[in-house]
């Protein structure tokens, strides 16, 4: 648990340290922007002593920031973009974008709750989101 700590520590500075957070949202159902963020999320996953899927909720959703600022995009920012509708929740690209975007609180192990993960802002987009999809 303490490695695990450290690794997501280390990330944090290493991620902080490259310069400004990005504000931009990542472009809704560009093929090439969802490979992008998938390459990030392979080369970050690398650093982590386990599948990014065993963390618990909070840290999931730390190492998902990490995915979209590595690849020069703001996750709360394409979450609101996201909530605010105007694309096709059919698109297959779009619903890879949202599945990355709600891996925080999917599959969620017992015990894990939500309280501290998400913003009221950020918890709003997602309930917004939610009702978007078939």
């Amino acid at each position: 648990m303490f490695r695990m700590a450290m690794l997501l520590l280390c990330m944090t500075m290493a991620a902080c340290s490259g310069g400004k957070t990005p504000t931009q949202a990542a472009p809704v159902g560009d093929k090439a922007v969802l490979e992008s963020l998938a390459d990030q999320y392979n080369k970050l996953s690398e650093n982590l002593p386990v599948s990014p899927w065993h963390l618990k909720a909070s840290d999931r959703k730390d190492f998902v920031e990490k995915v979209f600022a590595a690849g020069g995009y703001s996750y709360s920012a394409t979450l609101h973009q996201l909530a605010q509708g105007g694309w096709d929740p059919s698109d297959q690209n779009a619903k890879a974008l949202v599945n990355l975007m709600f891996m925080p609180h999917t599959d969620l192990h017992a015990g894990d709750g939500l309280k501290g993960v998400y913003s009221e802002q950020e918890m709003a987009d997602v309930r917004k989101i939610q009702k978007m999809m078939p």
